[in-house]
């Protein structure tokens, strides 16, 4: 990304739809409706139908009518880079948080957001070698028996390695990035 494509880029500019789960009413095989948090945005409840393991389509032609309506008019939700800003306002304070935390309000690529065994993560993912500022907080956060989030963000010629740890602030490495 260049600076250019960047022009205007922000948070309130950069809102995605929001998503819903698909489902299917079994008296009604052709039409797929869209999953709330307790029922279709038409009214049926779980009992009455199949949820699926994909996101509601308010675009195909098979969409119920009602739904469609409903999820168009859903309000936005938050772009991956706001979501991730938002999660290290509780890291510790410090020169490399507030520039990771400019670079996402700039809409900095997010490259790598997961979540898994630390261990794995910090095997295959976390590109430790690369690291030049904050490595030893963040081999002993990656070092723990159990699942953290991980996230990779490029920014000028730097990467900054997250982690998100269930319970406790996230931690951030700078790294070299991988161009």
């Amino acid at each position: 990304m260049t600076s250019d494509d960047q022009e205007g880029w922000s948070f309130a500019t950069a809102r995605v739809p929001a998503q819903f789960g698909a489902a299917i009413h079994p008296l009604t095989p052709g039409l797929q409706h869209a999953w709330g948090d307790e029922e279709t945005l038409c009214g049926l409840v779980e009992d009455q139908i199949e949820l699926y393991r994909h996101l509601f389509d308010r675009e195909d032609a098979s969409a119920c009518p009602i739904c469609r309506q409903q999820a168009a008019a859903a309000p936005t939700r938050p772009c991956e880079q706001e979501r991730l800003h938002d999660r290290l306002l509780a890291a510790a304070a410090g020169p490399m948080r507030e520039d990771l935390l400019d670079a996402l309000r700039q809409g900095a690529e997010i490259k790598l957001w997961i979540n898994g065994p630390a261990v794995s993560l910090a095997k295959h993912y976390a590109q430790l070698d690369r690291i030049v500022e904050g490595s030893p907080a963040l081999i002993a956060a990656l070092s723990v028996n159990g699942s953290v989030g991980l996230a990779r963000v490029e920014h000028g010629p730097w990467q900054f390695i997250v982690v998100l740890p269930d319970h406790g602030s996230p931690l951030i490495a700078r790294a070299r990035a991988d161009r």
